[in-house]
């Protein structure tokens, strides 16, 4: 599994279920990416898209215990654990890059078992902040193998997007 983020200098991710941060260019990095493969998410997460709809074009597999609606999905799966969610990674994925996507638990829960990331830096930092993304560390195994420079958004932010990689 690959992760992706949106992280702000403080590790801020989101706030009440939503995002921060608006940065379009990296929600097309984020479309470009996921389009065509598989994304893990929570339940929030999935609720906090428009109309809390999967996201079209890819599959998305949420975790959850309480979600039920899949009816009239045929790109939402739900993993109900650890275990559950393996097994459908196993047999849905096969050919396709899988995205670790949020929220904040799901992050907490699963950067163990991935072994890659991309995420986009956001030279800002918010007080205003209830999700935080954990920190990749070197003596975890992460190392930085790619950084952007950083660039300008429409939005007026200023992001760059890091590639890591985890060393077995």
């Amino acid at each position: 599994m690959v992760i992706l983020a949106a992280v702000d200098r403080k590790g801020a991710i989101g706030k009440n279920n939503g995002l921060i941060y608006r940065i379009p260019e990296d929600m097309k990095n984020f479309r470009r990416l996921t389009t065509g493969n598989v994304v893990v998410l929570g339940r929030k997460t999935l609720e906090s898209f428009p109309e809390g709809k999967p996201l079209p074009n890819r599959l998305n597999v949420v975790l959850s215990s309480r979600y039920e609606n899949t009816e009239g999905y045929d790109n939402l799966l739900v993993a109900r654990g650890a275990l559950e969610l393996f097994t459908l990674l196993e047999q849905h994925s096969q050919g396709k890059t899988v995205y670790l996507c949020g929220g904040e638990s799901v992050y907490k829960a699963f950067c163990g078992a991935c072994d890659g990331a991309i995420l986009t830096e956001i030279d800002a930092e918010t007080e205003d902040a209830d999700a935080f993304f954990p920190r990749l560390l070197p003596e975890d195994g992460w190392q930085v193998v790619e950084t952007t420079e950083w660039e300008t958004s429409v939005s007026g932010l200023r992001y760059r997007f890091v590639t890591l990689k985890k060393e077995a």
